[in-house]
């Protein structure tokens, strides 16, 4: 799921300018791994906590709890980093910034990765781990479909766009499972209304703000 893109990037396209694409995609991919190391670091402390909380009273209280703080903290770095991208910009070579548009996008995958993380605890706890295994397999045919279909078509943005969609149909399908086998009382309004406006607050500073700022 996390790398096949970029494999398939280099065989989907033209062969002048596959590399080209590639070495774009893969520069700006290095920007949205500040995502991805807050969520693997979370992961790595918030499994054990999970397990040593599971036979509290409270525990999927506080399950719901852990879940809505790491949406606010991941939406912060999301903002952060797309705020201050005139110069983070500089952290990839000149002639790959072409492909920033990718970065949001791929900032929100990791996010939503991250959210899915959160959610496959369920199965975990009461030893349904199969869930795990189904749920990469549908995870892996939606990447796999959507890059067939997108990468001849829009190139390195659709690399992009089938990660965003990959990781929030495993998070709805995860969502669902959970809550008819192991229910934890997340509140998704309050969730969805932390992205929502991190997603809104981005496109106010991108269209509105940024541009007067750093004329690119």
């Amino acid at each position: 799921n996390e790398t096949m893109d970029r494999i398939l990037l280099k065989y989907l396209l033209p062969a002048h300018v596959a590399m080209q694409q590639l070495g774009i995609y893969g520069a700006c991919y290095k920007i949205s791994i500040l995502m991805s190391i807050f969520v693997q670091a979370f992961r790595y402390a918030a499994e054990p906590f999970f397990f040593a909380r599971h036979r509290q009273a409270d525990a999927r209280e506080l399950y719901a709890l852990v879940m809505r703080w790491f949406v606010i903290a991941c939406a912060f770095i999301f903002l952060a980093v797309m705020a201050n991208i005139a110069w983070v910009q500089y952290f990839v070579g000149a002639s790959y910034r072409a492909g920033l548009d990718v970065v949001p996008v791929l900032l929100m995958a990791n996010l939503c990765l991250g959210v899915f993380f959160n959610l496959s605890i369920w199965y975990k706890l009461t030893e349904q781990t199969r869930f795990g295994t189904y749920l990469t397999l549908w995870g892996a045919a939606v990447t796999l479909a959507l890059n067939f279909w997108w990468i001849p078509r829009i190139g390195y943005m659709g690399a992009a766009w089938a990660t965003l969609v990959c990781y929030v149909s495993m998070v709805l399908i995860g969502y669902i499972t959970e809550q008819k086998y192991y229910p934890i009382p997340y509140d998704y309004k309050r969730i969805l209304f932390y992205l929502l406006f991190a997603v809104v607050l981005f496109l106010f500073l991108q269209y509105l703000i940024l541009p007067l700022q750093f004329p690119l």
